[in-house]
């Protein structure tokens, strides 16, 4: 492998490879898009962009049994990604913060600059 002479390079190199902060970052960002990554969570997720849901609806719009819609959503509310309120005897899902659009978006947007 060749070597490296900047020395700025070296700074950030060592700056990263003695940061805790930087591995626990990637660990929990690669977990966020590993969930992000799955074709049903991602239909759910579209799908609570455009408003609340009960489940339901996200199993009509996600096209999944209600037990694995309800463990997608489990494992998205665990995340962080998605919350949800009780009604009645309903639950009710939606995103959790305007950062989940967020990152949805700029992937999405992302797409159309190809």
């Amino acid at each position: 492998m060749d070597t490296c002479f900047s020395c700025n390079h070296e700074k950030i190199k060592e700056k990263l490879l003695n940061s805790d902060s930087f591995s626990k970052k990637v660990v929990n960002a690669s977990e966020i898009f590993a969930l992000l990554g799955d074709v049903t969570r991602m239909k759910i997720m579209l799908s609570l962009m455009e408003g609340e849901l009960c489940v339901y609806h996200i199993c009509e719009v996600a096209g999944g049994k209600q037990s694995a819609i309800s463990q997608h959503l489990r494992k998205l509310k665990d995340a962080n990604l998605v919350k949800f309120r009780k009604l009645g005897n309903q639950v009710l899902y939606s995103i959790a913060d305007e950062h989940v659009v967020k990152i949805i978006m700029q992937a999405i947007e992302h797409l159309d600059c190809k």
